[in-house]
C-alpha cells in the first residue's frame, strides 16, 4: 500500500497519508481525512476553552456561577451539581429526516440542551476560578490541574503547593514563573529542571540547589553562570542581582537571555520509549507526531494526553483512552469518533457533553444513555440499522469523517485555544477599557515597598491593553519568597511561559 498525497481544503497544501494511516482509517472503518494534520488540530482546539471565565447566572437555579461560557451564550447552562442531577426534560429531535443533512439537522438541537458550566472533576474547594481542574483547594485562576493547593495562575499544575505563574509543574513548592517542573522547591524564573531547590533562572538541571543562572548541571551547589563558587561568595554575589526590584528582575531577565541565547530553550524530550517522534513523549511506544504526552501507544497526532492507545487526532486528556479519532477532551473512554467533551463512554459518535454513555449518535447533554440519536432512546436493533442508514447518508453529504464545523463550539474562537495557536484578529473598542485604570509604572519598584492596598487598584496591562488586578493571596505570594511584582497581567505572563510547552506549529 503506497503513500497517498491529498490537498488540504483549508490550506490547499499536500499532506501524506502513510501506509500505517490509511490501514488506521480502514480499521476505523472513517474516510481519509480532508484536512491537513495542522488544520485539524485547529478546528478541535476551536472546541476548548480553558482559561476565560464569565460570572453568569446559572439557567436552572438563581445562582451566579463562574462559568466558562459566556453570559450571552444561546444555550442553557447549568452548575455542576444541577447538571449531574439530571433532573431536567432532555431536549430531543423526533426522526432523522433523510431530506436534510445531519449538521442541519443537529443545528435545531443544538442550543436547546443544558451543558454544564465548565470543565470540572468536582472537588473544588474555595477553587471557583479554575477549569479543567479536580481535587484542588484555595486556588485561584488554574487549569488543567490536580490535587494542588494555595496555587494560583498555573496550567497542567499536579500535587503543587504554593505555586504561581508555572506551566507544566508536577509535585512542587513555592515555585514561580516555572515551566517543565518536577519535584522542586523555591524554584524561580526556570525551565525543564527536576529536584531542584532554592535556584533562580536555571535550565535543563537536575539535582541541583543553591544556584543561579545556570544551564545543563547535575548534582551542584552554589554554582553562578556555571561556575562553581564558595558559599560565602554565591551568597554575596546572588544579592546584587536584586529580585526583589523590578529593576533587578528585568536586568536579570536580560543577562539570563544573553547567556543562555546559545542554549535551546527546548529539548527534543523522549523518554524511556520506543519508535516516536514529537516532543516530550515519556513511556510511550509507536507514538508518531505526538506532544506533551505519556503511556501512548499505536498513536498519531496526540496532544496533552496520557494513557492513550490506538488514537489519532486526539487532544487531551486520554487517561485509559482506547481507539479514539478526531476528538477534543475525552478522559476514560473507548470507541469515540468526532466527539467533544464526553467521559467514560463508548461507542459515542458525533457526541458532546455526554458522561457514562455507550452507543449513541449526533447527542448532546447525556448521561448514562444508550442507544440514543439525537438525544431519541431506541432499541438497540432499531438503533444500529438506523445509524448505519444515517453514516451512509452522511457519506453521501460528505459530513462523515470531519470533525464539527466550528459553529457548533460552545465557545467564541477568541476563547479558545485555536487563538492561541492560530490566532484571528480580534477588535479591539478603546470604549471597553474602564475609566479610571492606573498604570503599571504606579507600581512600587520593591517588593517591600507594597502593602495591601494595592489590590483595591486596577492596572492597564501594556502588553493585553486589558486591566487586571492583584489579588490578596498574590501579594503576600510575593512578599514571601522576595519577589517584585510583575507589570503585566497574568494572560501576558502566560503567553511568555507557552512559548517553552512543546508545540508541533509555532506559536503566537
Amino acid at each position: 500500500m503506497a503513500s497517498l498525497l491529498r490537498k488540504c481544503l483549508v490550506c490547499h497544501e499536500s499532506f501524506e497519508i502513510d501506509e500505517l494511516d490509511q490501514a488506521y482509517y480502514l480499521k476505523r472503518q472513517v474516510p481519509l481525512p480532508k484536512l491537513c494534520p495542522k488544520h485539524r488540530l485547529q478546528q478541535r482546539l476551536a472546541f476548548r476553552n480553558e482559561r476565560k471565565l464569565f460570572m453568569r447566572r446559572c439557567d436552572a437555579t438563581p445562582k451566579n456561577i463562574v462559568s466558562n461560557v459566556r453570559p450571552d451564550a444561546i444555550f442553557p447552562v447549568f452548575n455542576l451539581e444541577e447538571w449531574h442531577k439530571q433532573n431536567h426534560d432532555v431536549s430531543f429531535l423526533n426522526e432523522f429526516d433523510f431530506e436534510r443533512t445531519f449538521f442541519d439537522q443537529y443545528a435545531d438541537l443544538w442550543p436547546r440542551v443544558p451543558r454544564m458550566s465548565k470543565a470540572s472533576a468536582g472537588n473544588e474547594e474555595k477553587s471557583e476560578y479554575s477549569n479543567h481542574c479536580g481535587n484542588c483547594r484555595n486556588c485561584y485562576f488554574i487549569f488543567n490541574s490536580e490535587v494542588d493547593e494555595d496555587c494560583m495562575y498555573l496550567k497542567f499544575g499536579d500535587k503543587c503547593r504554593n505555586c504561581m505563574d508555572c506551566n507544566n509543574i508536577l509535585s512542587s513548592e513555592l515555585c514561580y514563573e516555572c515551566v517543565n517542573v518536577k519535584h522542586c522547591f523555591n524554584l524561580k524564573f526556570s525551565d525543564d529542571c527536576e529536584s531542584c531547590s532554592d535556584g533562580d533562572f536555571l535550565r535543563y538541571c537536575r539535582d541541583v540547589k543553591n544556584c543561579m543562572f545556570c544551564y545543563g548541571l547535575k548534582h551542584k551547589e552554589f554554582c553562578l553562570f556555571n561556575q562553581q563558587l564558595s558559599k560565602e561568595e554565591y551568597q554575596k554575589r546572588v544579592k546584587e542581582f536584586q529580585l526583589n526590584s523590578y529593576i533587578g528582575i528585568q536586568s536579570c531577565i536580560r543577562k539570563w537571555e544573553e547567556w543562555s541565547s546559545s542554549w535551546p530553550k527546548m529539548r527534543h524530550v523522549i523518554v524511556k520509549s520506543e519508535n516516536c517522534t514529537g516532543e516530550s513523549i515519556f513511556s510511550s511506544k509507536n507514538a508518531r507526531d505526538c506532544y506533551n504526552v505519556n503511556k501512548l501507544e499505536n498513536c498519531r497526532y496526540v496532544m496533552n494526553s496520557v494513557d492513550v492507545k490506538n488514537s489519532y487526532d486526539l487532544f487531551a486528556y486520554g487517561m485509559k483512552t482506547a481507539f479514539c479519532y478526531e476528538c477534543v477532551t475525552i478522559a476514560n473512554s473507548y470507541d469515540l469518533k468526532f466527539c467533544n467533551y464526553c467521559f467514560e463512554s463508548r461507542g459515542l459518535e458525533y457526541c458532546e457533553s455526554c458522561w457514562g454513555c455507550t452507543d449513541c449518535f449526533g447527542c448532546i447533554g447525556l448521561k448514562k444513555a444508550q442507544y440514543h440519536i439525537f438525544n431519541k432512546p431506541y432499541l438497540e436493533l432499531d438503533y444500529r440499522r438506523l445509524v448505519s442508514k444515517i453514516r451512509k447518508h452522511m457519506i453521501q453529504t460528505g459530513e462523515y469523517g470531519e470533525f464539527f464545523p466550528e459553529k457548533f463550539s460552545l465557545f467564541p474562537y477568541e476563547d479558545t485555544l485555536a487563538q492561541d495557536y492560530f490566532p484571528r484578529p480580534m477588535e479591539r473598542s478603546a470604549a471597553s477599557i474602564p475609566l479610571g485604570l492606573s498604570f503599571v509604572d504606579e507600581i512600587p519598584d520593591a517588593i517591600e515597598e507594597v502593602s495591601l492596598e494595592i489590590t483595591e487598584r486596577t492596572f492597564l496591562c501594556p502588553k493585553e491593553e486589558k486591566p487586571f488586578k492583584f489579588q490578596r493571596k498574590e501579594i503576600q505570594f510575593y512578599k514571601k519568597i522576595g519577589v517584585a511584582l510583575p507589570h503585566v497581567s497574568f494572560e501576558s505572563r502566560y503567553k511568555r511561559r507557552d512559548g517553552f510547552v512543546p508545540f508541533p506549529y509555532g506559536k503566537i
